[in-house]
């Protein structure tokens, strides 16, 4: 009897070779060019458009006060005046922080703050002055106001109330009074901006005080 053996030949499958994907130094030196391109484009603009907020904030904050010291006007009959008081009482004028008073009496929700300047809120406060004569020299300190251009002072009444922000860069103090008084009003041949709503003597690079008039009666 014979035994035959079969050999059987096992063809073993050829192994499959992964392709591992990779950029190239090509294709990375153009990846990095095109995000270099964005960020030039981009961050300007980022930085512009937090400019223009925190200018936006000076700007309702003192448009929110303003109205506030209308409000307050209408229901008391003067302006310096404690309503809180029972019956109303006059304040002294001058006086800081009119718009604690506002606030107590409702007709602010918060305090007055502005996102330019130092933010130090014993120098950055609402302030009621007596009015001054329509002869005054209008200066960067000072209640009276050029507000038509007139280089008069035009705030002539009882009392003034402007808001007041301390340590302000003179670029915001420039796009300040842009916003409020438009370019016509600005610096004038002296180097300072005396004219118009918002009043400061230029300094480089903070201005000491920016001054806002809000209202006058």
């Amino acid at each position: 009897m014979r035994l035959t053996t079969q050999s059987r030949s096992f063809t073993a499958a050829p192994h499959r070779l992964s392709a591992t994907a990779a950029f190239t130094l090509i294709e990375m030196i153009g990846v990095l060019a095109v995000i270099a391109i964005l960020a030039a484009l981009l961050i300007p603009r980022i930085f512009e458009a937090i400019n223009n907020a925190r200018i936006n904030n000076a700007v309702v904050s003192c448009s929110t006060v303003k109205a506030a010291v209308a409000d307050h006007y209408a229901k008391f009959g003067a302006i310096a005046i404690d309503g809180t008081a029972t019956p109303p009482v006059a304040i002294p004028v001058p006086t800081n922080s009119f718009d604690q008073l506002l606030l107590s009496e409702g007709f602010l929700d918060k305090p007055f703050q502005v996102k330019i300047g130092d933010g130090n809120p014993t120098n950055t406060t609402v302030r009621i002055s007596a009015a001054l004569p329509g002869t005054t020299t209008v200066d960067g300190s000072n209640a009276a106001y050029d507000l038509g251009g007139t280089l008069t002072n035009s705030a002539v009444g009882t009392v003034v109330v402007e808001a007041v922000i301390s340590n302000v860069l003179l670029n915001d103090a420039r796009d300040l009074n842009d916003r409020l008084d438009g370019t016509t009003l600005g610096v004038d041949s002296s180097g300072n901006d005396y004219r118009g709503r918002v009043k400061y003597t230029t300094a480089t690079p903070v201005v000491s005080e920016v001054h806002v008039y809000l209202t006058h009666r």
